[in-house]
């Protein structure tokens, strides 16, 4: 997407979406406007996030509330949302014995990429995820993380104004990791990006703003300097003895606790007054408050 001088920010909104299982919320009553920019969703397993990017993408329908795109329902826009998406969920699928290029070609066309922009659009996605060396190789013979690879260089291709990815980087290995990061703070800069995960120090690393759900329920929502700063005074550290350690830790919320030389313990506490007798402030982390939110 090219933000021209003039143009108005891509906006897509959710208007209290709630979406129901057995009667149970699995997203309840959530309101978000996303713009351009880099945005995580954190929360553990089961929190509602699969279910919510569902609902973003068209794949489920909301049983209550709109998700609009510059002011238009996503549900009214047919063709013309898909081709402003990017998709990667946490299971795709694929034919096994494409090859990679053979893979990129065949999404490319399903996602009418102008045949005279396709073989440009393909090499562009293979260089950016690192998948030259295997793009003749049939996608059966990759391991976990490099079909996750050609999972994200798919929502790539029809250069998307909104990308969504359900735990991307599930699979990667470190190195790959943080070339993806470093890639997604790219792609954020033209586009709305919105991923999903439960490993805060992804999440961390590349979001702008950050939607933190617990149980289908909206917790908490901002910039990570935002959301730290509401927990502080709450966050402790104290060098204790191992049997003190393990008593705090069964009184208290503990977000680590690391071994010293010493052989006593440094433990990282969460709690609204002091903890222990030799406990200090600690600045907090997004690890913090999101262990605060998931265990009040």
């Amino acid at each position: 997407m090219d933000l021209r001088k003039g143009e108005k920010m891509p906006e897509l909104r959710l208007e209290h979406v709630r979406k129901c299982y057995k009667g149970l919320p699995a997203a309840a009553e959530i309101e978000y406007v996303f713009h351009t920019g880099v945005y995580g969703l954190l929360g553990a397993n089961g929190a509602g996030k699969t279910t919510l990017l569902r609902m973003i993408v068209g794949v489920l329908q909301p049983d209550f509330g709109r998700i609009l795109y510059n002011q238009q329902e996503i549900s009214q826009m047919g063709g013309e949302y898909r081709r402003i998406l990017g998709y990667l969920p946490q299971e795709f699928g694929y034919y096994p014995n494409f090859t990679v290029y053979r893979y990129l070609k065949y999404l490319a066309e399903l996602k009418a990429v102008p045949p005279e922009l396709a073989e440009e659009r393909i090499e562009e996605t293979l260089e950016k995820m690192n998948l030259q060396s295997v793009k003749k190789q049939r996608m059966k013979n990759l391991s976990g993380g490099m079909i996750r690879r050609v999972g994200i260089a798919q929502t790539l291709l029809n250069n998307p104004d909104i990308l969504v990815l359900d735990e991307p980087t599930a699979g990667l290995d470190p190195r790959e990791r943080i070339r993806f990061r470093n890639l997604i703070s790219g792609l954020g800069r033209e586009r709305t990006v919105i991923l999903s995960s439960h490993i805060v120090s992804d999440i961390e690393f590349f979001a702008d703003e950050l939607l933190i759900l617990k149980a289908g329920k909206q917790a908490d929502s901002g910039s990570v300097g935002q959301i730290c700063d509401k927990i502080k005074g709450k966050v402790w550290e104290s060098l204790e003895s191992l049997e003190s350690a393990r008593r705090l830790n069964q009184e208290f919320v503990v977000s680590s606790m690391k071994n010293m030389e010493d052989r006593n313990v440094r433990v990282r506490i969460l709690s609204d007054g002091k903890p222990a007798e030799h406990a200090v402030l600690a600045e907090p982390r997004l690890e913090d408050a999101f262990l605060y939110h998931m265990t009040r």
